[in-house]
């Protein structure tokens, strides 16, 4: 994994320690595995997004052609990613 700017990736990993929540970590996880298939490996790059504590991503394959491009989005207390969930949710989630 690609981290465009390691430090907002400290930063968000910090707070996610100081609030205990390990979505974060199961959604890094989870980008990981995407990058690990053995069918069609590539590369995740985590970049800033503006949304507090929130980053997006974008996949890329070997011959350089682009996969998924999406958002890792911090739904906080009030939400503030900007983004639309059909049920409230408190933590990291994956957005594409």
């Amino acid at each position: 994994m690609k981290i465009l700017n390691e430090e907002h990736f400290e930063n968000v990993k910090r707070y996610a320690e100081s609030i205990g929540d390990i979505s974060l970590q199961k959604c890094l996880e989870r980008l990981k595995s995407w990058e690990e298939n053995p069918d069609c490996p590539s590369e995740i790059s985590l970049y800033y997004d503006h949304a507090p504590y929130s980053f997006g991503f974008t996949q890329r394959y070997p011959d350089g052609r682009t996969g998924i491009v999406g958002g890792l989005l911090y739904h906080g207390i009030p939400d503030r990613s900007f983004a639309v969930t059909l049920q409230p949710f408190h933590g990291w989630q994956i957005h594409t």
